[in-house]
């Protein structure tokens, strides 16, 4: 076979997908590559940072969250990812014969492979609810029979105490979305165990992944891109050890992609049958994780920017219905328990407490919990407009003294990044490691707690993995740029992004928030990792050329 022939069948082929129509729109063109540049900076900054130091939990205290931030050897870092690229170099030459694979295969693999692992875990631990997933669990369980009881002050729920004996859900109304779905599920599948939400937990990331790869499929057509990204989620671990959560975490996520697949089609061909699922499904997602209400801002630019560019002016009316269907069904929830209990909740923690606590020093790291809204709204006494008012004071005084010392808030806010987003396990070990365990550990469980082979491997590929998502992803981002590949379809994911980084720049922090959105560094990781291995380099080749011809001239 000739050298020409050989190049040629090495081009990895396109994909079929539906259709993509483009067109040139400013304002389409301006607003998307600014966001474009927050977000290469955003995750720019912690790739780089990820290859000098790493956050890590304090081993000798689990259970206080103590972050501590450790350098790395930056030569070593830098030498391993050299290695890496010139492993995936070597490995190109085998692209051949993995295209003849069928890729609808490798997504259902994806999908069997993470699900099986994901069961692996939760059955390893068989975590017991705590703290606010306990909560939760009793609500929903008691909810399933029937009882109420939970939903009044002074009822003995967990950790109630910490309340003063005060309602939890006066608090935190906006969790009733999750118990609502929580108590569907006790009602068909009993009440004895948290399993059944932990399977769901399960099989929801599978879905997850599996979108994610048709995501990537739409958004770029190339099947050695989807390739890669389906092997870049089958290695994403840290979800896959989260579902032991009972929370809305990993539920909320698998249904807002699936919200945000099907509003790309949408895009992709102006069928306003797919925004039907695409709303649905978000107004799930965010009943049982309200935070995911950033997917919902996100879609909402990029339904304006869609309305702007294509004239559909049926998109705004698509993106009002979406922000009454999120926000709406969530009310209509805390009111059904309301009527069911025979009760009525508070208002609940509002946001200005939330980035009062978000500006404090904690002892776990800057800007992660404490009690600092839950007094702001008890010093209210259990009311928004008075509540926001302590929140302010402090708020102000903060911005303040953060003023007076730059220095200070540009370090504050610099480990408050790094703590979330470049402490690569995200907690997901940590969330069962510090619970209580309905059965005795699997040997694989104790290995991982206790640091032994595979708990040592796992912290290795998480570090080294995460390290090359930061910087693909990047990479990634200015490449779309670059190539004039950026719009309100390739952006999507990386909005969502931008709108968890900053929120959680601001707000509360935890690098367990920070877990479900790794997975959507994925597709655009993907499409750099494609571009580095599938170019053909012809202007270095060039280069070269010219330095060989000039140091031929000079020897002669």
């Amino acid at each position: 076979m000739s050298k020409n022939k050989k190049t040629a069948a090495a081009k990895p082929k396109q994909a079929a997908t539906i259709p993509t129509t483009q067109k040139a729109n400013k304002a389409e063109f301006i607003v998307v590559n600014i966001l474009c540049l927050f977000i290469f900076l955003a995750f720019g900054y912690i790739g780089i940072m990820s290859f000098f130091e790493t956050s890590v939990f304090d081993q000798t205290n689990l259970a206080s969250e103590l972050v501590i931030f450790e350098g790395d050897n930056i030569i070593l870092n830098l030498f391993f990812t050299a290695l890496f690229i010139a492993l995936l170099f070597w490995l190109r030459r085998f692209y051949d014969f993995f295209a003849k694979v069928s890729i609808r295969i490798l997504e259902i693999g994806l999908a069997v492979w993470t699900a099986i692992l994901g069961v692996i875990w939760i059955y390893s631990v068989t975590s017991v609810p705590a703290a606010d997933s306990a909560n939760l669990f009793e609500a929903a369980t008691n909810s399933a029979n029937d009882d109420y009881s939970k939903f009044f002050n002074n009822s003995g729920f967990y950790f109630s105490e910490y309340y003063n004996g005060h309602n939890y859900f006066h608090f935190f109304p906006f969790q009733l979305g999750f118990v609502f779905f929580s108590e569907i599920v006790y009602r068909i599948f009993g009440t004895d165990s948290s399993m059944p939400v932990q399977i769901i937990n399960v099989l929801s990331l599978a879905s997850a992944y599996f979108a994610l790869a048709r995501i990537t499929a739409l958004l770029f057509k190339r099947k050695s891109i989807e390739f890669i990204a389906i092997l870049l989620l089958a290695v994403c671990f840290q979800p896959v050890f989260l579902c032991t959560f009972v929370y809305g975490n990993i539920i909320g996520m698998s249904t807002a992609v699936w919200a945000c697949l099907f509003l790309i089609k949408y895009f992709q061909t102006n069928r306003w049958v797919w925004i039907i699922p695409a709303g649905c499904l978000l107004m799930l997602s965010t009943i049982v994780k309200y935070n995911n209400l950033i997917y919902l801002v996100a879609f909402v630019i990029m339904l304006i920017l869609h309305a702007v560019k294509n004239k559909k002016w049926q998109s705004l009316a698509f993106a009002l219905a979406m922000c009454i269907l999120c926000v709406g069904s969530s009310k209509l929830i805390i009111m059904s328990y309301e009527a069911r209990a025979n009760t009525q909740f508070e208002s609940g923690l509002t946001q200005t407490m939330y980035f009062d606590l978000g500006l404090q020093e904690s002892p776990m790291a800057p800007g992660w919990y404490t009690k600092t809204a839950v007094n702001d709204y008890m010093k209210g006494g259990f009311d928004a407009e008075r509540g926001n008012a302590v929140a302010q004071t402090s708020i102000d005084r903060r911005l303040e003294e953060m003023s007076d010392d730059l220095g200070y808030a540009f370090d504050f806010f610099g480990k408050k990044i790094l703590s979330q987003w470049n402490e690569p396990s995200y907690e997901s070990i940590w969330i069962s490691q510090v619970k209580q365990h309905s059965h005795e550990l699997s040997d694989l469980a104790k290995d991982i707690y206790n640091n032994g082979f595979w708990g040592q491997l796992f912290a290795l590929h998480f570090n080294f993995y995460m390290q090359i998502l930061f910087v693909l992803f990047a990479l990634g981002i200015y490449l779309l740029f670059i190539d004039r590949k950026t719009n309100i379809e390739t952006v999507l994911l990386p909005l969502v992004l931008l709108g968890a980084f900053g929120y959680h720049l601001l707000f509360e922090a935890k690098s367990q928030y920070a877990c479900t959105y790794i997975p959507l560094l994925v597709p655009t990781a993907a499409y750099a990792m494609n571009k580095i291995l599938f170019s053909d380099y012809a202007k270095i080749r060039q280069l070269v050329e010219k330095i060989n011809k000039k140091h031929s001239k000079t020897k002669a």
